[in-house]
């Protein structure tokens, strides 16, 4: 039996998310008891056979209860993707109300039922039954999608109930699948020679997997580029995501004018990623993802495949993403990457640019890393820093001037500051500007300054990425920004 308006009435994306929540806290709590199991054999202070016995029994026992955290982080990003349709469906059935009520259409959710006030009037009854088809084809729709989120959802919950209660199943943390976990392990092993074991090692690895897993790219692979950098040990992953908010956005038709009857509007409909923010969302699940792995000392950049739901074509742009990296390991990225069915190429929309293009900088901490940038301002940007077992915001950042289909329209032109500002200008060169001597006699005195004025230089020479398969990938220019005390002499 399927989803009722009743039902869809009564779902509460909240108590979803709880779940997501409280399996994400089982993560972590299983992760703090295996470190703390590790410290307490690291202190141990006799030797011999019985240490050794010690100290392979607690490590197997601290590999399981890292298992499990990480079966139930991968837990609780289904149970957090089956919210967020949730809350989609939820939002598209309140827009729906909404449009009955303007039109003077009554809903019965109890019988799932129309009725609209009779008019003596053809043309006004007529007009009254169009809408009543449009609210009533909306509705079945809706309920569609709400069966296959009711699903996604029941799938999920029962996965995290179980790892609430079982820690022994999966093998890996991002990939319980085995035909995804071995992708994962064979483009982890073609870029860095072997298999992944940590929990770095495991993100990087979905993230270098080009192949898609969702159902509506119909097997197109992802395009990715990567660049190696200088590892920053203890700083983790940090995960940079750009994604639509809305189910599906307008963007420019392939076609030209004059359309014919079948497309009477110049723009085509291209599927969005339909959710909200999520630190449990993975590397498909974003138009453009980044994930710069301080650990592994590279930076992996790749475009999922885009969808035209008027043509149900589906083809995946390629990121032209640079960087440079100072000496004390903080990176800074610029990235660009364009509609694959934008009119003439993806080449003409970058150099306008109509695109999805920006400047983003990482700096390593103490307290974890510092993000801050200058982005378009759509699509929707998360950026998330996963170290030591647990997952920190650095920044989120929704859609400027509008959420809904016409995002790309408004929002791909202007740019907006994003995050902590001083890690942009923490590349900077200040560089003093020295005039050259007066030549000629001197009639009158006239004030010298005491330092000469600067310049600020932006950092140049960005690294350009390359393909992950075949060949070394780059390797990002390291380098210190100049300070203008550094051209003075000393007082």
């Amino acid at each position: 039996m399927g989803i009722s308006l009743a039902d869809l009435d009564r779902w509460d994306p909240g108590s979803i998310r709880g779940v997501a929540t409280a399996t994400s806290n089982r993560a972590i709590h299983f992760r703090d008891v295996a470190h703390n199991q590790g410290a307490i054999i690291a202190k141990l202070e006799w030797e011999g056979a019985s240490k050794e016995a010690a100290v392979a029994r607690a490590q197997a026992i601290s590999n399981s209860l890292l298992k499990h955290a990480d079966e139930c982080d991968q837990a609780a990003r289904d149970v957090a993707s089956a919210a967020s349709e949730v809350e989609s469906v939820k939002s598209e059935w309140t827009r729906i109300q909404r449009m009955a009520d303007r039109w003077g259409i009554t809903i019965d959710i109890a019988t799932s039922s129309l009725s609209s006030f009779h008019s003596t009037d053809p043309e006004q009854e007529a007009e009254n039954e169009r809408h009543l088809q449009i609210v009533h084809d909306a509705i079945v729709d809706l309920l569609r999608r709400a069966d296959s989120a009711d699903q996604h959802l029941a799938k999920a919950v029962g996965n995290a109930t179980s790892e609430m209660t079982d820690g022994d199943s999966a093998e890996s943390p991002v990939a319980p699948d085995p035909i995804q976990k071995r992708n994962q392990i064979d483009a982890f092993r073609r870029t860095f020679g072997r298999d992944p074991v940590t929990v770095s090692d495991w993100e990087t690895a979905a993230a270098l997997d080009p192949h898609s897993y969702n159902p509506k790219n119909k097997g197109v692979e992802a395009n990715i580029v990567v660049a190696r950098i200088t590892p920053v040990p203890g700083q983790g992953v940090v995960r940079t995501n750009l994604f639509i908010p809305s189910k599906d956005v307008w963007a420019p038709a392939l076609e030209l004018p004059p359309f014919d009857n079948d497309h009477l509007l110049p723009y085509d409909n291209n599927v969005g990623d339909n959710r909200g923010f999520s630190p449990y969302t993975g590397p498909e699940d974003s138009r453009v993802a980044i994930y710069t792995d301080f650990e592994n000392g590279i930076i992996v950049a790749r475009q999922n495949p885009s969808v035209n739901a008027d043509t149900g074509q589906v083809r995946a742009g390629t990121p032209d993403v640079s960087a440079v990296q100072q000496s004390n390991g903080a990176v800074l990225l610029r990235y660009n990457a364009a509609d694959p069915f934008s009119p003439g190429g993806e080449a003409p929309a970058k150099a306008i640019p109509f695109s999805v293009n920006g400047t983003l900088g990482i700096s390593p901490g103490v307290d974890g890393p510092r993000v801050g940038g200058e982005v378009t301002t759509f699509p929707a940007l998360e950026i998330y820093g996963d170290r030591g077992g647990t997952t920190t915001p650095l920044l989120q950042s929704w859609p400027s001037l509008t959420d809904d289909a016409s995002g790309p329209m408004l929002g791909l032109l202007p740019h907006k500051a994003v995050g902590d500002g001083t890690v942009i200008t923490s590349f900077n060169s200040v560089i003093p500007q020295f005039e050259p001597p007066q030549l000629g006699p001197v009639h009158s005195p006239h004030s010298v300054p005491i330092a000469p004025p600067m310049s600020i230089v932006p950092p140049g020479n960005f690294t350009p990425f390359g393909p992950a398969t075949g060949g070394e990938a780059p390797v990002i220019r390291t380098f210190t920004p100049l300070q203008g005390t550094e051209f003075l002499p000393s007082p």
